[in-house]
């Protein structure tokens, strides 16, 4: 018996929903020099509609212990769920300046965010051996060290640059994820598809 959790069908809604998800984050990134500024608020909310739409895919990754642990699907489940940290993030830095105190506020969170990121990449690429997923792995491993860096020295020196700093580098990833997201679901798709697993 082969162990085939996704269907070609699945996969194609998959890459139809990335398309969309993906043309409306470059429509959010791109809003100002398109004039649609004033959309901001409801083109946030497309993107988490998009986006955790397509993280949701892979929260119901069927538990299996030829492919990963209890343990491991519970760092999964748990990233995708901290993908609400940047979104919530996000939508506070299109209504205020960068503050200590947000950052400081955001700091758990954010740590758990990459924290969890870690650990699933580290589960795809052991189970897949793609090295994307350990680029993904190593990404996610220099931001909570650079991000918990300039937390510390924005809180020793309180100099508005660094606070500043703070949200621009994490702004700047997560504009990158949000890029990259909807072809990265897919692929890790395509490679649960792809695994044949006797049971």
């Amino acid at each position: 018996m082969h162990f085939v959790p996704y269907g070609g069908g699945m996969v194609s809604l998959s890459r139809t929903l990335a398309v969309l998800t993906t043309l409306v984050v470059l429509t959010f990134l791109a809003r100002d020099l398109l004039g649609f500024a004033a959309l901001s608020s409801l083109l946030l909310w497309l993107m988490l509609a998009g986006v955790m739409g397509l993280l949701i895919r892979l929260a119901w990754l069927p538990a299996n212990n030829h492919l990963w642990s209890k343990r491991q699907l519970i760092d999964i489940r748990a990233h995708v769920v901290f993908h609400l940290v940047p979104f919530s993030y996000l939508a506070l830095q299109l209504e205020i300046s960068p503050s200590l105190s947000i950052n400081l506020l955001y700091s758990l969170p954010v740590a758990a965010f990459f924290y969890t990121g870690r650990r699933t990449w580290q589960t795809f690429f052991t189970v897949f051996g793609s090295k994307i997923y350990k680029l993904f792995y190593r990404g996610n491993t220099g931001l909570v060290v650079s991000l918990g860096v300039l937390l510390g020295l924005g809180f020793l020196s309180n100099e508005a640059v660094i606070i500043a700093a703070f949200q621009h580098v994490f702004m700047l990833y997560f504009a990158v994820h949000l890029l990259i997201v909807g072809a990265v679901v897919v692929k890790i798709e395509s490679d649960i598809a792809g695994a044949n697993v006797t049971l």
